[in-house]
């Protein structure tokens, strides 16, 4: 029975590919008009900051609420920065200029396609500008007319203390990517990391950095980050199948709806922009439940003496979705919904464009087979120049009826507001100022297989429930590639009642924000990152950091009181 249920689960899965390669076939072949290649750029690059401050300044729009973007997108945005430069020479500053050609040269291929596919669209300066810039050195790689592949190692190695304990961290791996003609790309990225010494997070539950899958090694742990992805497009959409990062959500210190706080995961990811005012962004994802599933439990060898228990965890899956109308060229207003379900696939959760949260009642299933939903909002709005401003609601548990009678108890709600300027008193220092609040039992569901986590790792905002975050933060660059960050950031984190008494019936308990045992931080901290030449970056940090907590077993203990950590590292590759 087990074999056949396996089988079964194969087969679907053939056919979903199938489907979606087929698909993506029939679009391209019947589009004649098509972007350059598509292939994602990790969401820790620079570029993205570069982006945000030409967007800012005006000089193009960015579809900044999904992440990461891809090369094509990139280079798209880049011609758009220097088309606008021709209009006005002075819109930029010397630094931004270095930065502009530094980053012109990594997107070289995929600027010179999108120039040759259009050369009537652009001026003599920007056929002029770029002709003045050459394609970044990279130690592998082969490029003409419809191939283009590059490899590239990583490596990268780092001490740290905290007080008067000290570690160290090392990574190795390899990354390439590449596109055949103008509608396909791919990409692999592998790494082994290990964290060694007196100051190792092993869990990293209530940190901003991302979790892992991790084993136990000698003074330390060790673990693997596998990336890869298959894409298809066309001139107003994409589709993908992806193990990758994902952010969806305005927010600079977390993002409420999805971060890359948990290890990246399988999914398919369907993007669309039919035209210039309204884009849509759908994924179906493979989760990890880390929840036994005794039924198909099996012995491996059995009678013999290398008898063993194989065990297998229930299946479990999330679908997502996110509209983005923007009716003026400054605003940007989203809402979206998303639902967690285990078991089976069910072939509604493959509709893009559906509304989760009621599936289960409307089909039967109820309480029987309960899926989690969630529905969220967000809001962006950059006006004046130089200035930008965003909110993000997530509610996870609501019922209208309550909420008219002004009754909030069974109202499980996020919400961050955010601001950013850029040139503040003058030109490259900018100031983001961030509050994030999360209300009991978000993220949480009374089935533990369905909650808001993979490997037990928030989807969401890396605070987790109960919680709130200030932070107040001044960006500087210096040079062309070096950046500096000046942070003070207050961070508290509420009781973590057992889920029983969010759906006790008679008995659930009204718990107020931040119910104790509480636990407060509060950080002071530098930050530098100089990227010397392409992908060979050194970043180091120095904080105060001071954490009080009533319960001393959910944090490391070389982190409880005030410390001062230290930590510069350096590495090639992201």
């Amino acid at each position: 029975m087990n074999s056949l249920n396996i089988k079964k689960n194969l087969f679907r899965y053939l056919l979903l590919l199938i489907g979606l390669f087929s698909l993506s076939i029939s679009l391209l072949q019947n589009l004649n008009n098509v972007y350059s290649q598509i292939v994602y750029v990790p969401v820790d690059n620079g570029i993205y900051d570069f982006l945000e401050r030409m967007n800012l300044k005006g000089m193009i729009k960015l579809d900044d609420e999904v992440k990461p973007y891809s090369r094509n997108y990139i280079a798209d945005r880049i011609i758009f920065v220097v088309n606008k430069l021709s209009e006005n020479k002075f819109e930029l500053n010397k630094l931004e200029i270095e930065e502009l050609k530094f980053y012109s040269q990594e997107y070289k291929y995929e600027i010179e396609f999108i120039l040759n596919s259009s050369p009537n669209n652009y001026n003599q300066f920007v056929e002029d500008f770029f002709s003045d810039i050459t394609e970044r050195w990279s130690l592998l790689g082969y490029s003409d007319s419809i191939f283009n592949i590059k490899l590239s190692p990583i490596a990268s190695y780092g001490i740290m203390s905290v007080g008067k304990l000290s570690g160290h961290t090392r990574s190795v791996g390899l990354s390439t990517f590449g596109s055949y003609s103008n509608w396909f790309g791919f990409s692999f990225d592998i790494r082994d990391k290990g964290e060694f010494g007196d100051v190792v997070d092993k869990t990293k539950y209530f940190s901003p950095l991302r979790g892992a899958w991790i084993k136990d090694a000698p003074n330390g742990i060790e673990y693997s980050d596998v990336k890869g992805s298959i894409n298809f497009n066309w001139n107003w959409g994409s589709v993908s199948l992806k193990k990758d990062y994902v952010q969806w959500g305005h927010g600079k210190f977390g993002q409420l709806i999805l971060s890359d706080k948990s290890p990246s995961y399988p999914h398919i990811q369907l993007q669309l922009k039919p035209v210039e005012w309204l884009r849509f962004s759908y994924i179906h994802g493979w989760l990890s439940s880390q929840v036994y599933d005794s039924a198909y439990f099996y012995y491996s060898y059995p009678g013999s003496i290398s008898q063993t228990l194989i065990k297998s965890y229930i299946s479990k899956y999330i679908a997502a979705n996110i509209i983005t109308l923007s009716p003026l060229q400054w605003l940007d207003v989203s809402a979206g919904n998303a639902v967690v379900y285990g078991g089976e696939l069910r072939p509604e959760f493959f509709i893009p464009f559906m509304f989760y949260k009621f599936l289960d009642h409307n089909s039967g299933r109820g309480d029987v087979n309960d899926a989690n939903g969630v529905m969220y909002f967000d809001i962006a709005a950059k006006y004046p120049t130089n200035f930008k401003w965003y909110s993000t609601l997530f509610v996870d548990v609501t019922e209208i009826r309550n909420v008219l009678d002004n009754d909030f108890h069974n109202t499980w709600i996020g919400f961050t507001l955010g601001g950013k300027t850029i040139n503040l008193l003058f030109d490259n220092l900018d100031l983001s100022v961030e509050y994030t609040r999360i209300n009991p039992w978000v993220y949480e569901h009374r089935n533990e297989v369905t909650n808001y986590k993979h490997l037990k790792y928030s989807l969401g905002h890396w605070l987790g429930q109960n919680a709130d975050q200030f932070r107040i933060q001044f960006d500087f660059q210096l040079l062309r590639g070096l950046k500096i960050k000046l942070y003070n950031e207050y961070i508290r984190k509420g009781g973590m009642e057992e889920i029983y008494y969010a759906y006790s019936g008679a008995k659930k308990i009204d718990v107020p924000f931040l119910y104790p045992p509480l636990r407060t931080e509060n950080r002071l901290g530098f930050e530098f990152t100089y990227e010397y030449l392409h992908d060979l970056i050194l970043k180091g940090s120095f904080i105060y950091l001071d954490i009080s907590d009533q319960e001393t077993t959910r944090e490391p203990v070389f982190l409880i009181g005030s410390k001062n950590l230290f930590s510069i590292i350096l590495f090639y590759g992201l």
